[in-house]
């Protein structure tokens, strides 16, 4: 296979573009206004409420989301949170006037702590009610699991996205292909290509992150899609994830690839591109 061209790729030697250590949200592209959807498994929320972060300390602002639940510990992670029936243009941005970044969240299970996931419709009105504002949406879940694959219903990703994140752990390498480690994992076998019980490899994660009814699923057309694999740690975790990354720009909707280790200090490990 041809091996795509790498960048940052040695994050202790300050490695980046022009030299410098790249944020997460530069890696992945991210501009003021875009509307990303976060995907897959493997650490979206972490990622989504790092972006966040990044974003207001570079002097912008922030909107996240999701489009299918969050627990309280994560609501937690926010600033400031308001509740869906209390989102208005003036609740949004007195909000973000004072903290840069807000969460909107949808009903909340008083006895759980969790909260449903807000409407696209919703979605689009609060693009438009927050011109500037980066959206940053948790469009599915993965209970907790590094690798998954969607449901029928999955997953709910807006019209108005810009940018779609198909997202992976790469402690799922050398793990069985069963339900304690891949989340829905008879839709993994099937769009894998894979019998139940089979090692994971970065052919199989491949295989599902460029798939139409895998990482690909319901990505508007004209967004982009940049594939996030995550937890890359140790030398094992980074050849597996470049060589997913090569088998992944073989797909010509994902313009890159990004390697990366979202709770460190230096999250971005490695950008592969072709």
């Amino acid at each position: 296979m041809d091996p795509g061209r790498r960048q940052g790729a040695d994050r202790a030697s300050g490695g980046g573009r022009s030299g410098l250590t790249l944020t997460l949200a530069e890696a992945l592209g991210i501009g003021a206004a875009d509307a990303v959807a976060l995907v897959g498994g493997g650490g979206k929320t972490t990622a989504m409420f790092r972006l966040a972060r990044e974003i207001v300390e570079r002097g912008e602002r922030a909107l996240t989301t999701t489009t299918t639940h969050i627990f309280a510990a994560q609501i937690a992670l926010a600033p400031a949170h308001v509740a869906a029936g209390e989102a208005t243009p003036e609740t949004l941005a007195a909000e973000l006037a004072a903290h840069g970044h807000v969460l909107v969240i949808g009903a909340t299970d008083q006895a759980t702590g969790r909260a449903a996931g807000i409407s696209p419709e919703l979605f689009g009105r609060l693009r438009a009610w927050c011109p500037g504002v980066c959206c940053l949406n948790e469009a599915d879940g993965a209970r907790m699991r590094p690798f998954k694959a969607p449901a029928d219903h999955e997953p709910a990703i807006p019209l108005e996205t810009t940018l779609v994140v198909p997202v992976v752990g790469a402690d799922v390498y050398g793990k069985p292909l069963d339900s304690a480690h891949v989340h829905r994992p008879e839709v993994v076998s099937r769009l894998g290509g894979a019998p139940l019980g089979t090692i994971v490899t970065p052919e199989m994660v491949a295989r599902v992150l460029m798939h139409h009814e895998g990482g690909l699923k319901n990505a508007p057309a004209g967004a982009r899609v940049v594939a996030l694999i995550n937890k890359v740690e140790a030398l094992a975790d980074r050849e597996h994830a470049q060589a997913t990354a090569e088998l992944l720009l073989r797909e010509p909707r994902i313009e890159s690839v990004v390697l990366a280790s979202v709770r460190a200090d230096k999250p971005v490990v490695e950008t592969v591109t072709r």
